[in-house]
């Protein structure tokens, strides 16, 4: 009888090692990530953008595949702190990957305005800056252009689900980037470009786009089958008013 006890005793710590090795690490894993995410989110809050950046990182890492959802999540928020530091091009290619990413209509509401919000000002501040470098028209306006369709999306979506209000905020979003396409050279340089869009600057960003041409084309996701003419587009804010508008 002693023996079997001793027997049972030695074994009770088998499941846990088992646990703890198997679907153990999985939870352990996400613990750690939830952790790392929120230290980025503070990050963000204080402007750190490179720290944020590191640390989102490393939580993508640590859930590595386990959780499409929330990688596509964090590849979002990578996005954004890559476009928040000044790295135009990458910020581009981000935010279309994730566009252009088959399971991102499968994706929540909230994230899809949220990526496509991201997406239409970088795609935006790109085709102002690039006017300003003296690009040729067929590169700036492919910016301008993806810019308009993801403000056209969300503004259709908003009034489609009775959000009048983010309707209309992306309507005006829509309205700015639709006069970014038609205003004059002389017009535009009478406007202060605003701070978002100034970090794109100083980089040659009109030469890296026109090395990559014809490398984009239809990409599902991004509004390539956008007939007609432009309808009320992205945003839970409005770009900077006054000036720089």
């Amino acid at each position: 009888m002693k023996r079997w006890l001793l027997l049972l005793w030695l074994l009770v710590p088998l499941p846990v090692i088992v646990w703890h090795f198997g679907p153990g690490q999985k939870w352990l894993a996400r613990d750690r990530t939830w952790v790392l995410i929120r230290q980025a989110r503070q990050a963000e809050v204080q402007q750190n953008w490179a720290d944020a950046e590191n640390l989102y990182h490393e939580a993508a890492a640590a859930i590595g595949n386990s959780d499409p959802a929330a990688r596509m999540r964090l590849d979002l928020a990578l996005v954004r702190n890559r476009y928040r530091q000044g790295s135009a091009v990458e910020a581009v290619d981000g935010a279309d990957r994730i566009l252009s990413d088959r399971q991102f209509v499968e994706q929540p509401p909230d994230f899809q305005r949220e990526a496509r919000e991201l997406a239409g000002r970088i795609h935006y501040y790109a085709a102002w800056v690039m006017r300003l470098e003296g690009a040729r028209r067929d590169l700036w306006m492919e910016e301008a252009e993806l810019a308009r369709q993801n403000y056209r999306l969300l503004t259709e979506a908003g009034f489609a689900a009775g959000n009048s209000p983010f309707a209309q905020t992306q309507q005006t979003n829509l309205e700015l980037s639709v006069r970014l396409e038609r205003m004059s050279m002389s017009e535009l340089l009478a406007r202060r470009l605003p701070e978002e869009g100034q970090g794109l600057s100083g980089q040659g960003l009109s030469e890296q786009m026109a090395k990559r041409r014809g490398q984009r084309g239809d990409q599902p996701g991004v509004g390539q089958n956008d007939e007609g003419p432009p309808a009320s587009g992205a945003g839970t804010t409005r770009f900077p008013g006054g000036p720089g508008s």
